[in-house]
C-alpha cells in the first residue's frame, strides 16, 4: 500500500478531502488548464465537485491519487491506476495554471513513481498520456526520464478536432538507478 502522505521538498501529497472542493475547482474551472485534460470546457462548479466525488471514492488499492499541496493549500493532483495486477501503472498529474513552469509537477510525480516503485515489487512499467501539443507536460516526463514510445494519431477528440497522444514509458530498471536522488535533493 502506498503512503497517504508523501513529503517533499516543497510539498506535501495528501488524499483529497470534501474540504478541497473550492480548491480543486479554481484550478479545473480555469480554460487554460483544461485545454489539454480533454474537456471541451472548464468544469463548472458542478463538474468539479462531481470530479472530486469520484476521486473521494477511488479505490487506493487500484489508483491511489493524491492532492498536491504547498503550504497548506491545493495546488494540484498525481495520481497512478495500476493495471496487469499491480505490474503496470498509468501516471497522471496536473497542477495550478499560476504554479505552471515551478517544477512542482516533476517534484509531486517523482515522489509518487518513487513511491510507486519502492512499495509493489511487481510494478515494472508505468506509462503516461499526454496531447501531443501539451509541451509543458511533454517536458515533465522527460524530466522524469519517461522515453517517448510513439504517438497516436487523432486518437483523442476534444473541443471538436482530432488530436494526437503521445505516449511515455518508464522502467523500473530506468529508475532505479539512482535517478529519484537527483529529482529530490
Amino acid at each position: 500500500m502506498l503512503s497517504y502522505q508523501i513529503h517533499t521538498a516543497r510539498l506535501i501529497l495528501r488524499p483529497f478531502s470534501i474540504a478541497d472542493a473550492d480548491a480543486l475547482w479554481d484550478y479545473s474551472g480555469d480554460p487554460e488548464w483544461g485545454r489539454f485534460q480533454g474537456l471541451a470546457d472548464p468544469y463548472t462548479r458542478e463538474e468539479a465537485d462531481r470530479f472530486l466525488a469520484g476521486l473521494l471514492l477511488r479505490d487506493r488499492q487500484m489508483q491511489p491519487t493524491w492532492a498536491m499541496t504547498i503550504g497548506g493549500a491545493v495546488i494540484g493532483i498525481v495520481s497512478l491506476k495500476f493495471e496487469a495486477g499491480h505490474r503496470i501503472a498509468v501516471l497522471g498529474y496536473g497542477v495550478h495554471k499560476k504554479h505552471w513552469g515551478e517544477g512542482l509537477s516533476v517534484e509531486a510525480a517523482g515522489a509518487a513513481i518513487g513511491q510507486a516503485f519502492e512499495k509493489c515489487s511487481l510494478l515494472q512499467r508505468i506509462r503516461a498520456h499526454t496531447d501531443a501539443r501539451n509541451s509543458g507536460s511533454i517536458r515533465v516526463l522527460q524530466k522524469l526520464k519517461f522515453k517517448h514510445e510513439g504517438t497516436l494519431r487523432s486518437n483523442g477528440f476534444f473541443s471538436g478536432e482530432f488530436v494526437d497522444e503521445a505516449i511515455f514509458g518508464l522502467m523500473r530498471t530506468e529508475w532505479s538507478d539512482g535517478r529519484l536522488s537527483k529529482l529530490h535533493p
